[in-house]
């Protein structure tokens, strides 16, 4: 491989290259770019169950991008991790070692400390200016439509209702009675739209974050990767975690 990469240019060129690659290339390559610590922790079997691939797509991918083998591919993101004392690094090794002890964990235990980590996730990736930008954007719209369908309906619902009285001219998108077309068909260049969805991406969210794009409109996007086909249309991009035993 040309070059010498750290483990952040590595995540940029896969993302960079994400529509590029076949269709299992891409589901490994979803779960590295939104867990490269993990890649750092865990086996290449470990981390292909958890990517839900064979092995043997995670060797194809550390190929497809100039690697010899997979074991130079994730030393890329070994040297990217400081030694696991807090943090979420600490508590991804901590795991592995109580697998490794074989010590009992009950289902609840296992979904609390999914959570935890979920949130540290998810608020560490947002900074105070692009929070103050979102919020500055949505108030200077002249409508916010919020488009959350499906397992996401209770996000976009709730954004809906507790922002009614700052926004007076925000639109929950609902699709009842088949009108989603309609709902969105009015959209325009001083409107904003946040939407919301994550993997199984809801057809309807992604149709309306590519009209919103066509049309010039400023685009929130609440989802799972940075290669989400939400991602690629926003301004402004909130990364959550929401994985679960």
């Amino acid at each position: 491989m040309q070059g010498k990469l750290e483990g952040v240019d590595l995540i940029h060129l896969l993302e960079s290259q994400f529509e590029s690659l076949s269709p299992q290339l891409k589901i490994a390559a979803r779960y590295i770019v939104s867990a490269p610590e993990e890649v750092a922790v865990y086996s290449m079997r470990e981390i292909a169950s958890r990517a839900q691939v064979k092995p043997a797509t995670m060797v194809r991918l550390a190929n497809r991008f100039g690697y010899e083998n997979y074991n130079t591919f994730r030393d890329t993101f070994r040297e990217s991790v400081t030694p696991p004392t807090s943090g979420y690094a600490a508590r991804a090794r901590e795991l592995q070692l109580r697998r490794d002890r074989k010590a009992a964990s009950g289902l609840l235990s296992e979904f609390r400390e999914a959570e935890i980590e979920n949130i540290d996730r998810t608020y560490g990736s947002i900074s105070d200016s692009l929070l103050e930008k979102s919020a500055a954007a949505c108030v200077n719209a002249d409508r916010v439509f919020v488009v959350g369908l499906r397992k996401c309906f209770s996000v976009a619902s709730f954004f809906h209702y507790a922002t009614r009285v700052f926004f007076q001219n925000s639109k929950l998108v609902q699709g009842c009675a088949g009108l989603f077309r309609e709902e969105i068909e009015g959209i325009s260049g001083k409107d904003l739209v946040l939407a919301i969805a994550f993997e199984p991406y809801t057809r309807e969210t992604v149709e309306t974050t590519n009209l919103a794009k066509e049309r010039g409109c400023k685009v929130i996007a609440v989802t799972d990767s940075s290669v989400s086909p939400l991602a690629k249309n926003a301004d402004f991009v909130f990364l959550v975690a929401n994985r679960s035993p």
